[in-house]
């Protein structure tokens, strides 16, 4: 994809793009030319030895190395100081790192002060790195980064760039910020990249490790501003001290072995400070994943923002928070989503799954729909966790895809409804007082699709609260690890599930089955069922979901 990332992009794609404040009115979805967000000069790697400038660091007479005009210029070797740009305020300055080594003594390895646009071509085959020194301030603002612009600023090219902020952030631009080629390994203070208007990563190999947010576009006072793309690349991210570990409280639920790190339920203990974000991804209006791979180990969120939008990536996630919160909309169609630890899995106001795959482990819910925003640090633990805290505000959607879920919480939680039309859904969870499989204070429908759910604790409370397609409910005591499958009478498989962890209470519905219709259900090599489907909860009361605390009709097969 050389040269042409931005045209070999799909020309149009949904994005979710938030022309509000951040706890505006939440946007609608509109079609977005994705070519317009970046210009033929951010992607292209050609440079030509003939026409551009040549500067030989070593060779350099003063600490600062000053470029005025633009154009192209190619840097090599090895500089104890800063190359500053001060250019008219239309030109745009390209450098060629063509191997260089860069080290300042106070401020920014590269500092752009005024252009119209710099961009950074990382020669193919060399190795440079920029280490910044102490602060400087620049009229109100503080420059704190290796690589700072205060206009627009892309990177891109086939060669490798080790980024050093000693000092706070890593890569920070104070307008848009495009990353769209290269092998980059960032390490900073706070935070790894940090674009104010809007960060955009089209292409490269993406490495952050920081003490604050891994990729951050900050700007909160302008219409359109404040958005993060994550169209394709390769990106890792360890924010903070990681995820830590965690275990879920042994009060009545099932343990997930091994983990630790609590001193109680929702206490963090490690040594994070709560004052600081420290998210893998977090945008102060709209993220959206249209493409790419991610591996996120995060103390806080995994991604983050007031929308977010996943179209497509492929992600695995350790968060010590959220793996995905979004204070109003978070909206999942496509891609493959593996959280292997968190408080809670998905989070938001809104909660739509319209494909995908999805496998969840929380501590805590799986997916959550409740109001309210959450806070930067860890103070926004436990907010919304709690249907009974956040009033009946919040829609939980799933109308396709595959999603498989373990929890110390509730598996399926929200503050107003559930609506379940389509997809593929296992959940295991431990029903206690207050927990279980599924929980809502609003309505419940089955309407669509499969729904496998393995517990513990006996009765599952409240099924009745599903109203829709028949649903079976019964006993069965079987080892972790084994498969529940359901199948027609064909022998068509309808939907599969392996817990994580025993259960010894089963309820399965299928769209594609109705009452009196034949069934299988076997779990590992045992027919557990076969025979008529029989609605489990028929002429029983409606509830308010899993968890509630009233009783459900259940049938022991």
């Amino acid at each position: 994809m050389k040269n042409k990332v931005c045209q070999t992009l799909s020309l149009f794609l949904t994005v979710m793009m938030l022309y509000a404040a951040p706890f505006g009115p939440a946007a609608e979805a509109e079609t977005v030319d994705v070519t317009a967000l970046c210009k033929a000069r951010d992607t292209e790697e050609a440079w030509s030895a003939a026409e551009a400038r040549s500067i030989d660091l070593n060779t350099a007479e003063d600490e600062i190395v000053r470029i005025t005009e633009a154009g192209d210029y190619v840097l090599s070797g090895t500089l104890d100081g800063q190359v500053l740009i001060e250019a008219p305020e239309d030109a745009k300055v390209r450098l060629i790192l063509n191997g260089v080594s860069i080290v300042s003594p106070e401020g920014p390895a590269i500092y752009e002060r005024q252009a119209d646009k710099l961009i950074i071509t990382l020669a193919e085959g060399t190795e440079n790195s920029l280490t910044d020194g102490s602060p400087v301030t620049d009229e109100d603002d503080t420059v704190g980064a290796a690589l700072y612009a205060e206009d627009d600023l892309s990177i891109n090219g086939q060669g490798t760039l080790a980024v050093n902020g000693t000092q706070k952030h890593g890569i920070q631009s104070k307008a848009d910020l495009i990353i769209a080629g290269g092998a980059i390994t960032v390490t900073a203070v706070t935070d790894g990249v940090r674009g104010r208007n809007s960060v955009l990563v089209l292409d490269g190999a993406l490495g952050i490790t920081c003490g604050g947010d891994g990729i951050t576009a900050t700007r909160t006072d302008a219409e359109g501003k404040g958005w993060i793309v994550l169209a394709g690349g390769t990106v890792q991210i360890r924010t903070g001290d990681g995820a830590g570990e965690v275990q879920v409280s042994s009060r009545g639920r099932g343990g997930f072995g091994g983990w630790g790190g609590r001193d109680d339920w929702g206490v963090f203990s490690g040594s994070a400070d709560s004052a600081v974000s420290r998210k893998a991804v977090k945008a102060a209006a709209s993220l959206t994943v249209l493409g790419g791979t991610y591996t996120l180990d995060c103390a806080d969120d995994g991604l983050h923002a007031v929308n977010v939008t996943v179209e497509g990536g492929t992600f695995s996630i350790r968060s010590g928070d959220d793996a995905m919160h979004a204070d109003q909309a978070l909206t999942v169609s496509a891609g493959t989503i593996d959280i292997t630890q968190s408080y809670e899995g998905l989070e938001a106001q809104n909660v739509t799954i319209a494909g995908g795959f999805i496998r969840i482990v929380s501590s805590d819910d799986g997916i959550n729909a409740s109001s309210g925003a959450d806070g930067s640090g860890f103070g926004g633990r436990g907010r919304n966790g709690n249907n009974s805290a956040s009033g009946s505000t919040g829609m939980m959607s799933i109308s396709g895809g595959r999603i498989e879920v373990t929890v110390g919480g509730d598996g399926l939680d929200s503050n107003g409804s559930i609506q379940i039309s389509g997809g593929v859904i296992g959940v295991w969870a431990a029903t206690t007082t207050g927990e279980g499989a599924i929980d809502f204070n609003g309505s419940g429908t089955v309407s669509g699709g499969t729904l496998i759910v393995a517990s513990t604790g006996g009765v599952m409370q409240d099924t009745a609260g599903l109203n829709g397609q028949s649903i079976m409910v019964f006993s069965a005591s079987d080892s972790a690890g084994e498969t529940i499958v359901l199948r027609d009478q064909y022998g068509t498989e309808l939907g599969s599930f392996t817990p994580g962890q025993a259960f010894d209470t089963l309820m399965i519905s299928s769209a594609q089955l109705a009452e009196g219709d034949l069934c299988t259900v076997t779990v590992g090599e045992k027919t557990l069922y076969s025979g008529q489907v029989t609605n489990s909860l028929s002429g029983a009361e409606g509830g308010n979901g899993f968890g509630s605390g009233r009783n459900n009709r259940r049938k022991s097969w």
